[in-house]
């Protein structure tokens, strides 16, 4: 299998997503001093933003190593915030690890006060990766899901252009829109988070 499978151009638009730093302007004051995490970067346009919108926040980011070597480089002017966790390509690997060292590292407590799960889209990974951020994200705090009706099948990681998503991933999970499974079954029934936006934004309240 090869390891370097992750396509390398995806169909983001070259803004990021509006929709995320838009609505962190109203959480936050612009000069305020929070604890932003982003899961899956690709070219860093959102953090680019959210960087230039909050000069006190620190950030950060989690994505393969090529990626977070790229950003660092794109964002350099803002290096002295910037916290990179990088993972390789191999199947087993992802930003979870980086996750539970983190949570590790400060002993349970939570240190995030917003969270954007813009990763893997899949239960196998981003599952798990909301109840580690959960772990990590203070009271009040938001987490953050893009491409709640997104699915393998017909996007950049449809098999047809990807053969390795055939391998690692059965025709229900091609199918299946698996950020909408983690948040209505995971997230909504959960009692200690209220829904913000619509599908997408959820604050901790307890």
């Amino acid at each position: 299998m090869n390891q370097n499978w992750y396509p390398q151009e995806l169909r983001v638009g070259p803004l990021g997503t509006p929709s995320t730093y838009n609505f962190m302007t109203a959480a936050f004051n612009r000069f305020q001093h929070f604890h932003y995490a982003e899961l899956g970067i690709y070219k860093a346009d959102t953090t680019d933003h959210v960087c230039d919108l909050f000069p006190n926040a620190t950030i950060h980011i989690f994505d393969y190593h090529e990626k977070i070597e790229s950003a660092k480089l794109k964002l350099g002017q803002h290096a002295n915030r910037i916290h990179g966790y990088g993972a390789t390509q191999k199947y087993n690997d992802s930003y979870n690890w980086s996750l539970l060292k983190l949570v590790e590292e400060n002993d349970g407590n939570p240190v995030f006060d917003y969270c954007f799960l813009d990763g893997a889209h899949t239960v196998s990974v981003d599952a798990l990766a909301y109840f580690l951020c959960d772990k990590l994200l203070r009271t009040g705090g938001y987490m953050d899901f893009d491409d709640y009706g997104w699915r393998m099948r017909g996007s950049s990681m449809d098999p047809s252009r990807i053969p390795e998503t055939s391998l690692q991933y059965t025709e229900e999970q091609i199918d299946a829109y698996q950020v909408k499974m983690i948040v209505d079954t995971l997230v909504r029934r959960d009692a200690r988070y209220r829904e913000i936006v619509k599908d997408k934004i959820f604050q901790k309240i307890a």
